[in-house]
């Protein structure tokens, strides 16, 4: 299925090996690169190739942004008038909040906030890791909450933002993307997509 799109965000989880080769982080980014769009990668608990110094950020094709600081970053992408917070999962442990440095609104642009963790309002031994709640939800200052770990599509608005797992390209009974188009007059609409096995 063809689709024509402004920006692909990858919620965590770009690899579901943490032994990667470095060969193939390279190739993947190349081909990103290659797109005709800008590239928004949120490193997940499966990425610490990304994150434990064997990659070289530096080395990312023009229009490919991967999202390494701790506590959270933004990214603006102007000529969309969009902005992109997420923080990446180095310490994947109960201790980790995915959501809990989310900054507010900085512009009129459209804001989309990106997490990877379970969203869940039940832990009694507190023993979840990068757990998300739906009062987060409900709280976040964006138009739209795109979330990873989850490896099906599922819509988990909690009042707040339409917030969605986009599901997984591969590796499930059903490999899904999500479509999220944000217009001025309608809103955010999300959708997903079938992707080939």
């Amino acid at each position: 299925m063809d689709r024509s799109v402004d920006a692909v965000i990858v919620a965590g989880d770009l690899f579901d090996n943490r032994g990667v080769a470095p060969e193939l982080v390279c190739d993947v980014f190349r081909r990103f690169g290659a797109l005709d769009c800008p590239v928004l990668v949120l490193p997940g608990n499966h990425d610490t190739a990304l994150m434990n110094g064997s990659f070289d950020p530096r080395r990312l094709p023009d229009g490919v942004h991967l999202m390494l600081k701790r506590g959270g970053e933004t990214v603006h992408l102007e000529l969309l008038g969009l902005s992109v917070w997420g923080d990446p999962v180095y310490d994947h442990s109960p201790d980790f909040h995915p959501m809990g440095a989310l900054q507010p609104r900085s512009s009129e642009d459209w804001y989309i906030g990106m997490a990877h963790g379970l969203v869940t309002d039940h832990d009694p031994y507190g023993e979840y890791s990068s757990k998300i709640t739906p009062g987060e939800l409900a709280g976040a200052d964006c138009d739209y909450v795109a979330l990873g770990h989850v490896h099906v599509f599922r819509d988990v608005t909690s009042g707040g933002a339409p917030a969605f797992y986009s599901g997984a390209p591969s590796g499930g009974k059903s490999p899904t993307a999500a479509i999220v188009s944000m217009d001025p007059d309608a809103g955010v609409s999300v959708e997903a997509i079938q992707l080939n096995k």
